[in-house]
């Protein structure tokens, strides 16, 4: 399996305008200086992708776009694109695998987001002991 592909430009910001209109999951910082957006099934980025270009909608021409970069979203579980709004800086890459997706997508949530994922925690712990567990479990019991 191939690893994880960082895609040239002027490609990134092509799969931006397509993320921003229609992502599979998004999230930003507090200050919206950072965006990311996580589009699956890779085939399907890739056919936008050249559906774009083809029909001049896209900023670039296919002359532009590194055919290795194509093959790689097409071969993909997904791709991550991030925009960094105060820098201008886009960057996008490509995850062969769900789980290496999912992982990657996941750290980008917990940096941007940081309060949902102690949200998450708060919810599974919540401190509460039923009479089965934690330090009254034998006080309970008999």
């Amino acid at each position: 399996m191939a690893p994880s592909r960082a895609i040239a430009p002027p490609l990134p910001d092509v799969l931006y305008t397509m993320a921003e209109e229609g992502a599979d999951q998004e999230t930003s910082d507090l200050t919206e200086d950072m965006w990311a957006g996580l589009m699956r099934d890779g085939a399907d980025v890739a056919r936008r992708v050249e559906e774009e270009v083809d029909a001049n909608n896209a900023a670039v021409s296919r002359d532009e776009i590194d055919p290795d970069d194509l093959v790689a979203i097409r071969d993909a579980a997904g791709v991550i694109i991030t925009r960094d709004h105060r820098h201008g800086r886009v960057s996008a890459e490509t995850y062969p695998d769900e789980n290496e997706l999912l992982a990657a997508w996941n750290a980008i949530v917990a940096e941007l987001e940081p309060s949902a994922l102690d949200v998450e925690e708060a919810e599974m712990d919540d401190g509460a002991e039923g009479p089965s567990s934690g330090r009254n479990a034998a006080e309970h019991q008999g």
